[in-house]
């Protein structure tokens, strides 16, 4: 990483006059890059070979950052307490994990999910730097992405090409927007599971948190759950294949709507 600025919940490091460094270097250094697997295989006895039975991720991706003040600052170059204490406060939290993202052309697409612990680096008693360890919620960081909006009427279908490093499956958050009275069915290409919606009114608004498996309406519905299968869509890619094709099946009852994907990719790469 090449890189003197990162941002995290919206705000820069160097909105704090502080800058990314190295107060040690190195020819060489070996960094993650979010493919950090652990495979389960097993050697039958009497034989040569190795039996593969599976692979998990043990852990999520985790860096270490070196930040020092920025040589174009007029504070001098050792951090106050309350110099200390501000970037503590914005950095390690206990509020859970927020996005990260490293202010770099070939970076500047992709983000992480973390927070963070701090050390000080001291100087002849001198708080010289801080160097900050990142941790995040996945193995992997993601690629930024604007929502996939989609207007569709009975019959018809529109294609998501999934760009994940990961092969496997993503929930998205779905949002609907109902244009009419009746049902919805909407089928995925790549795994053939349909998600029924049924007894939906004109505008009313479902949202579908995969990731949380939540479901909510824009109007107050006790009855929602007795008209949901309790399927939600997948974005899926195999190693040959990576486009869902959704249809919105026609029938009856079926009804047109406004479809809205949010969804970000998953790419394997490290700081």
């Amino acid at each position: 990483m090449y890189a003197f600025d990162f941002e995290y919940d919206g705000y820069a490091l160097s909105d704090f006059g502080m800058m990314i460094c190295a107060f040690q270097s190195s020819d060489l250094e070996t960094v993650s890059s979010g493919a950090d697997l652990s495979f389960q295989v097993i050697k039958p006895t009497g034989s040569d070979k190795f039996r593969f039975y599976g692979s998990k991720y043990e852990e999520s991706y985790s860096a270490t950052i070196q930040i020092c003040k920025s040589p174009c600052g007029d504070t001098g170059l050792y951090l106050e307490p309350s110099e200390i204490s501000a970037l503590q406060r914005w950095l390690c939290r206990k509020d859970g994990y927020h996005p990260f993202h490293v202010i770099q052309d070939d970076l500047k697409d992709l983000f992480w999910n973390a927070t963070f612990t701090c050390r000080q680096l001291l100087f002849k008693g001198q708080a010289a730097g801080l160097e900050l360890t990142l941790y995040t919620d996945a193995p992997y960081a993601y690629l930024k992405s604007e929502p996939l909006f989609y207007s569709l009427t009975p019959g018809e279908s529109f294609s998501v090409f999934d760009q994940s490093d990961e092969t496997g499956s993503i929930y998205p958050t779905v949002e609907i927007l109902c244009k009419g009275q009746g049902d919805i069915r909407l089928t995925n290409s790549l795994d053939r599971k349909i998600l029924t919606l049924t007894s939906l009114s004109y505008n009313e608004r479902i949202t579908l948190d995969g990731e949380h498996k939540i479901i909510t309406s824009s109007l107050q519905r006790k009855d929602l759950p007795d008209h949901f299968n309790f399927y939600f869509p997948r974005i899926r890619n195999t190693f040959q294949e990576r486009e869902n094709i959704f249809t919105l099946t026609r029938n009856d009852r079926a009804i047109p709507c406004d479809i809205t994907f949010h969804y970000h990719p998953i790419v394997k790469i490290g700081l």
